[in-house]
């Protein structure tokens, strides 16, 4: 079963990601877990702390299905900018503007420990920027105005409970 995507303004999201130090097994486990939710998502990316994993990793589909894996990812070079529709799964049913790049390059490892360079453009760029804003610490509500982020963070507060109340309910009728 999926892991379940972390709801903002949890902790976990708003805090930079720690590198990566341990290749292996532990994160061969963690790509298959976040592979899982963003799949049962139906997302386009996610970054491991919106599975509650504070890790610089994250998944950025490219457009035949597969993903990068990235690892420790770092932004190089961004140009011209540009004002897309944004969403989030750590943000759900909610879509706004958000400045970002046409084009970047970026470098990161793979679970190989290999390093890579890539030059993205249009929707691949705005995913890579979105996901390693996510290892940043930094969900895309962070580039709104105080107003619109506070409305979102009501919405996002009574979805939290609304789900917590379920899980209560579900447990309740399991156990009745």
């Amino acid at each position: 079963m999926a892991k379940d995507i972390v709801i903002w303004p949890e902790k976990v999201l708003n805090a930079p990601a720690r590198p990566v130090t341990e290749f292996g097994e532990p994160l061969d486990a963690l790509l298959k877990d976040m592979d899982e939710a963003v799949r049962a998502a139906e997302g386009v990316g996610i970054a491991a702390n919106q599975i509650g994993v504070p890790l610089r990793v994250a998944l950025v589909a490219r457009g035949d299905g597969t993903f990068f894996e990235i690892i420790n990812p770092q932004i190089l070079e961004k140009s011209e900018k540009v004002t897309l529709r944004e969403g989030c799964l750590s943000v759900p049913e909610e879509w706004e503007q958000v400045e970002r790049y046409k084009r970047v390059k970026v470098r990161y490892q793979d679970r190989a420990q290999q390093w890579h360079e890539v030059e993205a453009e249009g929707q691949l760029a705005h995913i890579f920027q979105h996901e390693i804003d996510h290892l940043d610490g930094t969900v895309y509500v962070m580039h709104l105005s105080s107003l619109k982020r506070g409305l979102i963070r009501e919405r996002m507060e009574k979805l939290k409970r609304l789900l917590k109340q379920r899980a209560r309910n579900a447990e309740g009728s399991a156990a009745g």
